[in-house]
């Protein structure tokens, strides 16, 4: 007889059902097929599922495919999963504990997450791989209820005789597959399974409305996520009034869109995809700018992402576009008026360089904040001018703000101003802050790492709102500023060490650029000090002067650990105290003789000397080794080292305490 329903039709005798399966089994196995109507269907099809994946039917146990971290991080991907489904155990606990029953929970794959039930039958259902971390799919481990919800999307009865592999007949299970209500994904499946003897026709049952009620329960959370997506975007798109903006949750599914972008989408006759829950872009390629062209039209240009990040977690975030011909027109006009101004000051032909020039472009055409990352002295602050030109222009403002020289109780008041009285020594008519000095154009700010909690604080505020409020004075202004910030240290790891907010370090990486150092591009060495030779003869009105080889190779091989400011300083050192034309490795300082360069660069492997140092792979790793080069080439004389770092002083004895160098 065939049966086409969820669970098994009642039939004459549980051992007749047993035995008529069994005879099916075995001639699937033996035979390579049964006869019709032995099996269920949906049974039948999961066998030829098995056998076709060459899933061995004898002595076959689910394998271990997730311990230890990777177990962990599997669960932390599944946390909202976990959670409903154990508040759905604890309604269910008396009664599948009343029929000797337990839960498990998969996730989408067929992973078992967790089992619930109590200590003692856990630890003896992991004997039989029935634990987290266990891969209980129908590849791995034959028909059995979760593997086979899993393939079908549906729920399912798998009672004992009818799974696939013989180590596992012992067992009644019931699945439901947990469906995202919203798009209709398979989130994990929910399975309530009990030893032959135990078995209960509820089981089916049971298990459909624990996967209903935990499919209520994600759904809810979602909702409550997108309101707060929402409020946050009511609060951001004011900064791309110019743009096509599209918000995505998540999981990059369209939650909503501004007028521009729904225009854009029509022109390409593509509305349906900016229709609400419409996934327009893989989760996986959020914030991946340089993929998305291939996700959209021809006719729409992806410009950047801004992420929502809450409690350390992408919860969405903005896709900014353009129409192609107004992202690609500005883009040709605005090159060449930079090639003669900003882009000009930025000097290497080397194939990094030249990349870096071109992110730059490509940067400047969006208004979002953007963070440069960089040794001291590699430029940072010429790469800013540089977007700053080639995006608004040179006639609009560039108010730059060394942060790492600002005090806690300065910093406010020069970033967001004050009134007459604010506080003891005010201006008595007042003061404009550095936002509303950038209004209209770019505020960049130096070392921004450097500034205080408190002031990171006020800072995220006016990147929030677009607002600031002079101290003194509860009346907002209203500011349009791109912000440009630029570090010498890595912000990921204050952010760990808890000295730099984590969410304004996400508003300020909504686009980054990573300045490299000198020493990668050693090459471009020759053209800087072509370069430096004639701005000092200008300056000191004298002829244009020459490197011999054999010192231009020199320079070439010194790691330059205080990068282009280093080797300027250098240079203009050798410029004024030498008359030679031709300047050679005589001329240079006593301390950077042609032997000690050498020495620097291999160390002495003995105490202040030894400057081998591991590779450093981070900018803190790079940042220690560049102040370390500078106490050995300067004697440990602070002063000068802060001033040719470019840093305080106080600042330096900062960094020399925390990488342990004071006692070097």
């Amino acid at each position: 007889m065939q049966i086409q329903h969820l669970g098994r039709m009642p039939i004459e005798s549980e051992a007749s059902f047993r035995k008529q399966v069994d005879i099916a089994w075995t001639d699937f196995v033996n035979k390579g097929e049964c006869r019709p109507g032995q099996v269920r269907d949906v049974i039948h099809d999961s066998w030829q599922r098995c056998r076709n994946r060459g899933v061995e039917c004898t002595q076959h146990y689910p394998p271990l495919v997730a311990f230890g971290t990777q177990l962990d991080l599997l669960k932390e991907e599944n946390e909202e999963l976990l959670l409903a489904s154990r508040n759905t155990w604890q309604m269910l606990a008396d009664i599948l504990s009343d029929s000797e029953s337990f839960l498990t929970v998969a996730e989408s794959n067929g992973v078992l997450l967790d089992v619930c039930g109590g200590d003692r039958l856990r630890e003896s259902l992991a004997g039989q791989r029935i634990a987290p971390g266990y891969d209980w799919s129908e590849s791995c481990t034959g028909t059995n209820a979760v593997g086979t919800a899993v393939a079908l999307k549906r729920p399912i009865e798998v009672h004992s005789v009818e799974h696939f592999c013989e180590t596992v007949k012992i067992w009644t299970c019931s699945a439901a597959p947990i469906i995202d209500v919203i798009d209709g994904d398979l989130l994990g499946v929910i399975d309530v399974t009990t030893l032959n003897h135990a078995y209960s026709a509820q089981s089916l049952a049971l298990a459909m409305t624990a996967a209903r009620q935990i499919e209520q329960t994600l759904h809810s959370r979602e909702l409550v996520r997108n309101v707060t997506l929402v409020d946050w975007f009511a609060g951001s798109v004011g900064r791309w009034r110019q743009d096509g903006v599209v918000l995505l949750d998540r999981k990059g599914r369209v939650v909503t869109a501004n007028d521009k972008a729904k225009h854009l989408f029509a022109s390409e006759r593509i509305e349906a995809q900016l229709g609400k829950n419409y996934r327009l872009l893989k989760h996986e390629s959020l914030a991946a700018v340089k993929d998305w062209e291939e996700l959209l039209p021809r006719g729409i240009v992806p410009v950047a992402y801004e992420a929502y990040n809450r409690e350390g977690r992408t919860e969405g975030g903005i896709l900014v576009i353009r129409p192609r011909l107004t992202a690609v027109r500005p883009g040709l006009a605005v090159s060449k008026a930079i090639e003669s101004s900003a882009v000009d000051a930025i000097v290497g032909q080397s194939p990094g360089i030249l990349a870096l020039k071109s992110r730059a472009l490509r940067l400047a055409a969006s208004p979002a904040p953007l963070l440069i990352q960089g040794e001291t002295g590699s430029g940072k602050d010429l790469f800013a001018r540089a977007v700053h030109g080639a995006g608004q222009g040179q006639d609009s403002p560039f108010i730059a703000v060394n942060c790492g020289a600002l005090t806690a109780d300065l910093a406010v008041s020069e970033l967001l101003g004050y009134e007459p009285g604010a506080f003891a020594g005010a201006a008595p008519q007042g003061h404009s802050g550095k936002f509303e000095e950038a209004h209209g154009g770019t505020l960049f700010l130096d070392e921004v790492g450097e500034l205080s909690l408190d002031v990171q604080v006020a800072l995220l505020r006016v990147l929030q709102d677009g607002v600031v409020a002079r101290l003194g004075s509860n009346k907002e202004r209203k500011v349009e500023v791109r912000i440009i910030a630029a570090t010498n240290c890595s912000l990921a790891a204050a952010v760990e060490a808890g000295s730099f907010r984590k969410d304004l370090y996400y508003r300020l990486k909504v686009m980054s650029l990573d300045i490299m150092p000198l020493r990668e591009r050693p090459g471009d060495i020759a053209l800087l000090s072509h370069l430096f030779l004639q701005q000092f003869a200008q300056t000191y009105t004298t002829e244009l002067r020459q490197l011999e080889p054999l010192l231009l190779e020199a320079l070439c091989e010194y790691p330059w650990p205080g990068n282009v400011r280093e080797l300027r300083a250098v240079l203009e050192s050798m410029f004024v105290m030498s008359d030679a034309q031709v300047l050679s490795c005589d001329a240079l300082p006593a301390d950077m003789a042609a032997g000690r360069l050498n020495a620097l660069s291999v160390g002495d492997g003995d105490g202040i000397g030894d400057t081998s140092l591991p590779a450093a792979d981070t900018l803190d790793g790079l940042e220690c080794q560049a102040i370390r080069k500078e106490l050995i080439l300067h004697k440990g004389n602070r002063s000068k080292v802060a001033r040719n770092l470019g840093i305080s002083r106080s600042t330096l004895y900062r960094k020399i305490k925390n990488y342990g160098l004071a006692d070097d």
